[in-house]
């Protein structure tokens, strides 16, 4: 009788101790519910934020690209008329033709600024393609999240759709995207100003 009644001690010792362990795990899945929810709700935000950047930069980037190219073409018709007008001046008009080419050459140099800014402006791209690959991350994230809360039983039909929209989306992107990745070689720099020259 004895070994009967310490086997039931036992027993009912090990079913409080389960009874609190189950107890300990139900209040922490529930202790996690709210961060769980909480994180959910603002990897969205963060992914519209992202493309909100990405979208004001490239509309800001673009308008400087159209005015950049705009004075390059205005550029070029001063080029076209200094080219002119020393044509109008004798020739042993030295001060006036030294006064044109000098003029030409300041003009040359600042489309070849324009030409810099232009390249320079590539890091818009390399930052969309950066903030796409950050987008992408946690829309991977947002719908872990939600897999999760099925698993609790919390996830809602809005938030399985809105995983699904977002998978729908498809970004495009390099994840190595990288502005300072590109080297440009002393020859190609050397035959870009030998081309300016010869234009002029």
């Amino acid at each position: 009788m004895s070994n009967t009644n310490t086997l039931q001690n036992k027993i009912q010792k090990e079913i409080t101790e389960l009874t609190r362990s189950i107890n300990t795990i139900i209040d922490n899945f529930k202790q996690l519910k709210n961060p769980l929810q909480e994180s959910k709700e603002k990897v969205p935000v963060a992914t519209n934020q992202l493309d909100k950047i990405s979208e004001q930069t490239e509309a800001a980037t673009n308008h400087m690209l159209d005015l950049i190219e705009k004075m390059s073409i205005r550029e070029d018709e001063v080029i076209s008329g200094l080219r002119e007008l020393r044509k109008l001046f004798p020739e042993n008009n030295e001060k006036m033709t030294r006064l044109l080419d000098i003029i030409i050459d300041k003009v040359n140099l600042n489309a070849n600024d324009a030409f810099t800014l232009m390249n320079a402006l590539q890091f818009q791209d390399i930052t969309s393609q950066q903030m796409n690959h950050a987008a992408a991350l946690l829309e991977e994230i947002e719908v872990k999240l939600i897999k999760i809360q099925e698993v609790f039983g919390t996830a809602t039909e809005s938030d399985l759709a809105g995983a699904v929209s977002h998978q729908k989306k498809g970004r495009v992107y390099d994840p190595h995207a990288d502005l300072y990745e590109k080297k440009t070689e002393q020859k190609d720099v050397d035959s870009l100003f030998n081309k300016v020259k010869t234009d002029s």
